[in-house]
């Protein structure tokens, strides 16, 4: 179960805490690229509907918030909020 969102380095990244006292870090255009939402990936087949050269290079995290077992993440410039399942995170978790 997801517990906590701190987010570090400027906005460059975020820790994740767990409630088995394990903490995940990930990078902020890392999410981005890999967002789940309608815009991003088709819902049907999965399938990226965007390149890393559309999301801006200065991409950041702006606030951050667990919420129903989901990590909320907006991101700047954008403007864009995406919700990561806490089951997904947990899954692609990249710094083990």
């Amino acid at each position: 179960m997801l517990t906590q969102a701190l987010i570090g380095n400027e906005g460059r990244t975020i820790e994740l805490g767990w409630k088995d006292g394990s903490r995940s870090r990930f990078h902020a255009m890392w999410l981005r690229d890999n967002a789940l939402d309608d815009k991003t990936r088709s819902a049907g087949n999965g399938q990226r509907l965007i390149t890393i050269l559309d999301i801006p290079a200065d991409t950041r995290i702006g606030a951050a918030s667990v919420k129903g077992g989901a990590l909320e993440v907006s991101f700047v410039p954008e403007q864009k909020t995406v919700s990561f399942p806490a089951a997904w995170l947990s899954a692609n978790a990249y710094d083990r």
